[in-house]
């Protein structure tokens, strides 16, 4: 399968460019989404677990993610990747000056594992068409 796109225009923000030029840019669209149910049903196609389990056990591990990461550790799931989180602020030239109000909103970051950064390599792309903005829907959306 193929990674879906259409092209944006945006403002050309090359230092060379006159104001009011733009250019356009691929904008990657996600083709469907698998439901926690398919999820867990899948898995359990591939295991002894029934979906209840399996979704048992990933409720499991998102409560143990949640707990790890507020307590400022690292997440490992083997192939899948590392979990952190990571929050960055303004700087300040006497340390007597920071105060935790500097920070901004924290964030989880995913760096993934050997098995998930070989899906990107093998991925091709297929332009969509954009059907325009009609009255039954006031979002452009692919065909």
């Amino acid at each position: 399968m193929a990674l879906k796109y259409h092209l944006v225009r945006r403002p050309d923000l090359r230092k060379t460019a006159s104001e009011g030029d733009t250019l356009l840019f691929p904008q990657v669209r996600t083709s469907d989404r698998i439901s926690f149910r398919d999820l867990c049903e899948d898995l359990s196609h591939l295991s002894s677990a029934s979906p209840p389990d399996v979704s048992c056990v990933l409720r499991g591990l998102l409560y143990i993610m949640r707990r790890e990461l507020r307590k400022g550790n690292v997440v490992e799931l083997g192939d899948v990747g590392n979990f952190r989180m990571t929050a960055g602020s303004k700087g300040v030239e006497d340390p007597e000056e920071f105060h935790t109000s500097m920070f901004k909103r924290p964030r989880v970051v995913h760096s993934p594992g050997v098995l998930v950064k070989e899906v990107a390599p093998k991925v091709s792309f297929k332009k969509v068409d954009v059907k325009a903005v009609d009255s039954t829907c006031d979002r452009p959306h692919a065909i």
